[in-house]
């Protein structure tokens, strides 16, 4: 048989895989390849290496430079979409008829273009891009950049109207899924792919709480604030916060309490160990964008999840996390959660919960859509 080809345009180069829409990109792409799929994988380049495992995995990988020039920002279109044009890109798109998978509203600078139109076109729409922008602004202390986000987020409102060309969409979450169907008529949900083939959630007692996220966005560095102060300060027990690039500020208000630790820049591993030995996985968030591909992470291989509603709105995980939005219910909760062995019980209806989210079950729904009646389950 022969094999079915795919073009990816990613917004970045999807290795490694160590943030949000880039673990999607990865492991969609991963489990494409495993499923006998041949992806041309299309990159812009953005602070990362070239890759040897993207090599090793898609039939061919091209790279272009990201157009970061200060007339990109004068574009009627959103400069996340504008810095991302590129003619070689388009070129090599033509070399045959095969179709085409935009990897974010940031890689659509030619989904509506003219000698495309016969192609068979989705993308994946990792959030509603102007609400997360108008978020970003809500919480930059920069003026410049806030200004910046306050307009990106305007563009973007007009901008995603280029989604009506698209053949389909792919969400990440039951409310995204609800809002692009609402306005295009041509959604379909497929939650984030990611690194876990399977629960590995451990039987017993961990003896510390983990908060994770990426601490050089603001949110999640006001997120890591708020536990500091408002929670673990309040508690007995080890405290850790991990991500990327904590500021100095932040790491002076930990080092103020003796059960609280931060652990900047983890590797893969060091990050994967915290979130499997952890007795809680500790997931917060303010503003409600997207899946959060950490609570996904969390619940195959974590033990208990605790995390506020908000970061759950538009996804059908709640029956697998205990749920809490103040600091008094987290503190309450978080005495229980620790004497509270996690049990082969507990996997097992974990297991069950989580079968609409594995890789295996969504990759052969995403060749269902991209080849119809030309897709083998493997």
């Amino acid at each position: 048989m022969v094999p079915k080809s795919l073009h990816i345009i990613t917004l970045n180069i999807p290795y490694p895989p160590d943030y949000g829409g880039i673990i999607d990109s990865y492991y969609r792409i991963k489990s494409l390849t495993e499923a006998g799929t041949e992806i041309h994988l299309h990159s812009f380049e953005y602070g990362r290496q070239h890759s040897e495992v993207l090599e090793s995995l898609c039939k061919s990988v091209d790279y272009y430079p990201r157009n970061t020039s200060f007339i990109k920002n004068m574009s009627l279109k959103p400069y996340t979409v504008a810095s991302r044009d590129s003619e070689k890109l388009l070129h090599n798109l033509l070399k045959d008829d095969c179709p085409i998978l935009f990897d974010g509203l940031h890689t659509t600078y030619y989904l509506d273009h003219p000698s495309l139109s016969g192609r068979l076109k989705t993308v994946r729409v990792h959030n509603i891009e102007h609400q997360y922008y108008s978020t970003l602004a809500r919480f930059e202390m920069n003026p410049f950049k806030k200004l910046y986000f306050g307009f990106e987020s305007l563009k973007l409102r007009q901008y995603e109207k280029i989604l009506d060309k698209a053949d389909i969409l792919l969400t990440v979450s039951d409310s995204d899924q609800e809002y692009f169907e609402g306005r295009y008529h041509n959604a379909e949900l497929i939650p984030s792919f990611h690194p876990c083939e399977h629960v590995e959630s451990q039987e017993g007692k961990g003896d510390f709480i983990v908060y994770h996220g990426d601490l050089s966005v603001n949110e999640n560095a006001i997120v890591a604030e708020y536990l500091i102060s408002k929670i673990f300060s309040k508690l007995p027990y080890k405290c850790v916060i991990a991500g990327k690039s904590p500021s100095s500020h932040l790491k002076a208000k930990a080092t103020a309490f003796k059960n609280i630790s931060i652990i900047p820049d983890p590797g893969n591993d060091q990050m994967s160990g915290l979130i499997k030995d952890a007795q809680i996985n500790l997931l917060f968030t303010i503003s409600a964008n997207g899946l959060k591909l950490k609570v996904l992470i969390a619940l195959f291989s974590g033990r208990h999840c605790l995390v506020n509603s908000n970061i759950l709105k538009g996804s059908m995980l709640g029956p697998a996390c205990q749920i809490e939005d103040s600091a008094d219910g987290i503190i309450e909760k978080i005495h229980q959660l620790m004497k509270q062995p996690f049990t082969e019980q507990m996997i097992a209806e974990r297991e069950k919960m989580l079968e609409a989210y594995s890789n295996n079950f969504n990759v052969n729904r995403l060749l269902r859509l991209i080849f119809p009646g030309n897709s083998n389950s493997h």
